[in-house]
Parts: C-alpha cells; structure tokens; sequence
C-alpha cells in the first residue's frame, strides 16, 4: 500500500504537517549557510557535492520507477519537461560538473520548489511514498542552489538573470507549442490543472499566457533583486 497510487491519508494544505515542511526546509538552509565554511574547507567537499548529485538523480529515479509500477508513466507525464524537473537535471549537472554556468539559469527556477512546497498539486500524504518523493525531492534540489551559493560562492548578476530569462522563454514556448501539438499540458502553460495559475483563467488563452510568463518573469527579478543590491554594496 506504501508504494500504491490510491489515496489513503489526504494532504491538508498548511496544517501542521505543512508546516512542519516549511520549517524543513528554512532548517535545510540555515544549516546550509552554518557549516558552510566547514563544507568549503572539508577535503572531501567533491565527493560531498557528487553524493547529493547522486542522490538526487537515484530519488528521481523512484518516481519514473513509481509511475511505470502503478501504470501511471506517460511521456508527457514521465519526462523532467516541467519547470522543476528541468531545474533538478540543472542542479546535479552543476553540482557533479561545478559549472557556474549551469547553475546561473538553474537559480532563478528554483522558485519552482517552494512554489510546489507551500501549494502541493499531490493529493498524497504521510502514508504513501509518491509525499516523501514530491515533497523531499522538491526541497533537495533547493538545498543543492544554496549549497552552491553558500560552499562556492556563487552569487547570480544581472548578466546571469538575462541567461535565465532568455532560456526559460525558450523553453516556454517550445513546450507551449508542443502541448498543443499533442493535446498535453507541459509545465502547465495551456492550463492551471489545479495550481495556483487558476488565477489567469477564466478569459481568452492569451491573457493565461501572459499572466502565466509575467508571473515567472516577475518572481525571476525579485529572485535576482538581494544579489542586485549585494554586488551594490561590494562595489560600494
């Protein structure tokens, strides 16, 4: 029944388990930032950051493995084409490979993990694994963004920013031309299906559009907005 695709306990957004989640993943940060000096200097540091790449490559894994054991894999479904999955591939890369340059698109997505922390779109819960796999997949991927910008030192500009905002358009419109081709919905860019993004719908599809790219564009500079006024500062 722990691996069964039937609802059993269902998720109630922001109860104490909810909650609990968030101070999960502050915990995860802060204690990111705390031994950050101690993970720079460990002379084991690349076999740290490869066993998280690792890691979060095999948990992914135990969703395609989850969905192809209920009958629940299909190819629009099944593949990493959504916003998060696109983000987690980028952050193994970057973390196995140290590529700064991965690792500048990748930050600005991130938003995409708390986004699904705080509105989960799984009706599952404690007694089922797809919640372990959703939720803590969702948060280490976040944690693997902070580990590169607490360990190494990576710190976004607005050149990086550009970089994302240029990939992610085209991504977004290939993706949104695709899930008309094939009556899909990738990265939820032809409807809401649940999420919070219902609140660009109920007129004609352009302005989901719209609503749907400005939102992301908007969260995307706030994202870059500390680093915006950090560089000030060391300049200064």
């Amino acid at each position: 029944m722990f691996f069964s695709d039937d609802v059993g306990l269902v998720f109630e957004p922001f109860s104490l388990l909810h909650i609990v989640l968030f101070v999960t993943v502050i915990a995860g940060v802060l204690l990111i930032v705390f031994f950050r000096e101690a993970l720079r200097n460990h002379p084991k540091e690349r076999m740290i950051a490869i066993g998280m790449a690792t890691f979060a490559f095999v948990w992914e894994i135990g969703l395609y493995s989850w969905k192809i054991g209920n009958g629940l894999w299909t190819w629009d479904d099944g593949l990493p084409l959504g916003l998060c999955g696109m983000t987690l591939y980028i952050a193994i890369f970057a973390m196995y490979f140290k590529k700064f340059s991965l690792f500048e698109i990748g930050y600005y997505w991130t938003w995409g993990a708390i986004a699904s922390v705080l509105f989960p779109d799984i009706p599952y819960s404690i007694d089922r694994f797809r919640f372990y796999q959703f939720m803590f997949g969702h948060m280490f991927f976040f944690f693997m963004f902070v580990y590169m910008i607490a360990v190494y030192q990576w710190y976004p500009t607005w050149k990086s920013w550009r970089k994302s905002v240029l990939t992610l358009s085209i991504v977004t419109v290939i993706l949104t031309i695709t899930s008309f081709i094939t009556d899909t919905n990738l990265m939820f860019m032809r409807e809401s299906d649940g999420t919070p993004l219902e609140l660009f719908e109920g007129g004609p599809y352009i302005l989901y559009f719209i609503g749907v790219v400005g939102l992301a564009f908007i969260i995307m500079t706030v994202w870059q907005l500390p680093w915006h006024f950090y560089h000030k500062r060391i300049k200064s």
